[in-house]
Parts: structure tokens; sequence; C-alpha cells
């Protein structure tokens, strides 16, 4: 192979694998200062100027059970960002939606007035039901009025023979994502959504089998554009829970999208929320052995659902239709293009070089003098080429010399 053809090869090769030049990673993630070694913080979400988040570190206000772990249970905390980006330390998200048991995640409408959150459906407070298997886990409602959070009660279909959890709106407020163990899903759990119709919330519909698999999907996040990210260990991935994207096209779910390391790990990774451009977000990992929360960032953008190269065309027909002829004359058209090009014909067909200003002008030609008989028209092309991606590399390099 000649030195030209390997460097060819090699710019192919780079503009196939989307720029991922060696050294340089799509992603870059870090631990946020707030999420804590010692404790679990997990399923970031975003409310006002605030990051909600799940954590079972300990607070002055709180007193719960603990798991088997000696851990305390989960409740819903909040840490806001000054100028710098500095957060400030947890704090409970809302005293009057504290239970003695595992309160969390939360999500939050559109317009951040209402808000989705799992808890355990039995919440009285007694010991012998802290690990009882059936105190499943339910989705539950909070209105803001007067800047307090005030419960307003629970999703109708909530069941004590199955857990829902994991709440997410669409960004129209119009659907409610969770997950399900329900009995008659696919595996585990399963993704769900329920539509707001009528003023109550519809019967929830299974997502389907091509999200959906013998094993377990949750942590639903549905950015503006429309990208669903989840959580599953039942799709292929790095190891434990990986993050996926899908979209819905045409009524159905395109085959999910593994994400990348060092979005994904060997460990549990879980709970993504991002812009609606994906350059940055948060997601929750056990890749430190507890659960942290960890921020993200795209260096180069990850291209899951791309348009094919639309064709650009500068051929194009001329015919003439207007000149009136006369049977006494020989009399042929001849077409002159701002190339230098000439054709002849009634009707004719000319590729121009690219884009740009152009012009085609027809002459009806005196056969027997070989001169213009008459200027029939002067027409002008204006040709534009479609706006799309063009990827170029900045390095290039040599391979098997």
């Amino acid at each position: 192979m000649s030195l030209l053809n390997k460097i060819i090869s090699l710019f192919i090769t780079l503009l196939l694998s989307q720029l991922n030049i060696s050294g340089q990673s799509r992603y870059a993630v870090e631990r946020v200062p707030f999420s804590s070694p010692y404790y679990d913080e997990f399923c970031p979400a975003h409310w006002e100027a605030y990051l909600v988040f799940c954590s079972n570190q300990e607070d002055a206000f709180l007193l719960s059970y603990q798991d088997s772990r000696n851990k305390g249970l989960f409740n819903m905390f909040k840490v806001s960002f000054d100028s710098l980006g500095r957060s400030t330390k947890p704090a409970v998200l809302s005293k009057d939606l504290v239970t003695p048991f595992n309160d969390g995640p939360a999500a939050f409408s559109p317009d951040g007035n209402q808000m989705a959150y799992s808890r355990n459906q039995e919440v009285d407070a007694r010991l012998r039901n802290v690990f009882k298997l059936s105190n499943s886990l339910g989705i539950y409602f909070a209105e803001l009025e007067n800047e307090v959070w005030v419960p307003k009660g629970e999703f109708p279909h909530n069941n004590p023979e199955y857990s829902l959890t994991t709440p997410c709106f669409s960004p129209d407020g119009r659907f409610l994502y969770f997950a399900s163990d329900h009995p008659e899903g696919y595996g585990g759990s399963d993704l769900y959504r329920s539509e707001w119709k009528e003023g109550s919330w519809g019967e929830p519909q299974n997502l389907g089998a091509e999200i959906n698999t013998g094993g377990n999907e949750a942590y639903p996040f549905l950015a503006e554009n429309g990208d669903l990210f989840f959580a599953s260990d039942g799709h292929d991935g790095l190891g434990g829970k990986d993050i996926f994207l899908t979209r819905l096209e045409g009524g159905q779910w395109m085959k999910p999208i593994h994400l990348e390391y060092p979005i994904n790990s060997r460990e549990d990774d879980f709970g993504l929320v991002t812009d609606s451009e994906f350059s940055e977000g948060y997601l929750s990992t056990s890749r430190e052995k507890s659960d942290d929360i960890y921020r993200f960032y795209t260096h180069i953008p990850q291209l899951f659902d791309c348009e094919p190269m639309r064709i650009n065309n500068y051929c194009y027909e001329f015919w003439d239709e207007d000149f009136p002829g006369n049977d006494s004359l020989m009399l042929t058209h001849e077409w002159t293009f701002s190339d230098g090009t000439k054709k002849t014909g009634v009707r004719v067909t000319h590729c121009f070089p690219g884009a740009g200003s152009h012009w085609a002008r027809l002459n009806i030609i005196d056969e027997r003098t070989d001169t213009t008989f008459y200027t029939q028209s002067t027409t002008e092309v204006e040709i534009k080429d479609h706006e799309q991606a063009f990827i170029t590399g900045e390095k290039s390099g040599v391979v098997d010399v």
C-alpha cells in the first residue's frame, strides 16, 4: 500500500469513528463535590435553580430506620450553585414529604409546580415493616403552594402487589414515564408510561420489547428533544446497569443505543439527566463502590440518529414553449450556458459545475446564415447546496510505514 493510500485510509477510519482520536475521549466525567464517599447519592433532577437527588446521608431533622447494611433509608435532598459553580450544603427538599421509609427519587413537571416521586406504600412507623417484602414502592404527587411542597395523593395505578418507581414527566407534561415490576411485564422491571387525559392518568402502557428485556429497565429520563435515556442490565453493555438512549420514530421506539465509556462503566450506571443537545448533564454511578453523582461533558458529539447525506442536484432541464415559429424559415434552438457550454434543441438538459449564480440563454438561429434570428429568453439560475453536517479532522497520521 502506498504512503498516500495509507493516509487516505487512516482519514476515512477517523471519519467512520466520528473523530474518536486516540487519547481523546468523547466524554469527560467528574464526581460532584457534594457527593460523599460515605453515603449514597443518586438520581439527580433539575428543579428551578436546584439539583434534587436521593441520598441516605444523615440530617439532624431526619429520623428513619436503617436497612440491612445499617445505612439510613433514602430521602430527597437539594443543592443550589453559586456563580462559580460551587454547591451549597445538601438540605432536605421538603420536611412535609419525609416518611420513616424510602422517599424518592423525584421528577418535576415542566412548569416546576408539580412533583412526582416514589416512596414505600406502607409508611406507618412499625419496625416490623421495614424489611417487609410486600412494602412495595409507589408513585406519589406533591404541588408547590406558597413555596411549600404539599402532598397531593398517589398515582391511581399504584398496587401493593408490585412496585412503581423512578417517575419522569415528558417535556410537555402529557406523559408520566416510570419503571415497574408488574407481573405481566417482560422481565424484572420494565418501562411504562401513562397519559394525562380528561383530568386523570390513563392506564399504563408497556413501552414494548424493543426497550424492555428479561432483565431490568428503570430510571427513564425524557429530554426536551424527545430522546429517552434509561438504565438496563438486560441489553448488552459494559457490566451492571448501563445507560441507553432511544427515541420514538413513526410510533415505534428505535433500537436502544449504548452510551460509551466513561458515561458507562463496568459498575452500575443509571439516572442520567441532560440538556436537549446532550452537551452536559449528570448521572449516577457506583464505580467508586458507593452510589455517587457525576457531572459529564461532551467533547465530541455522538451522532445517534443522523439523516442520510442529501445529494446536491446541479442538473436542470430547459425547454421553449413560447416561440411561435415560422414555417418559411429554417430555425434552430441554441442554448448557451454561463459555463460556456452550447446545446441545440427545443428541450435540453444541462449540468452546471456546482453551486452559485448561473444563467441560460436561448437564441433562435437562422440555419441558412448561421446568425441569431431572435433572442428568445435569458434565465437566471441560483443553485445552493444543502446545509448538512461535514466532519473534518485536525489530526492525521501514518500507519504501517
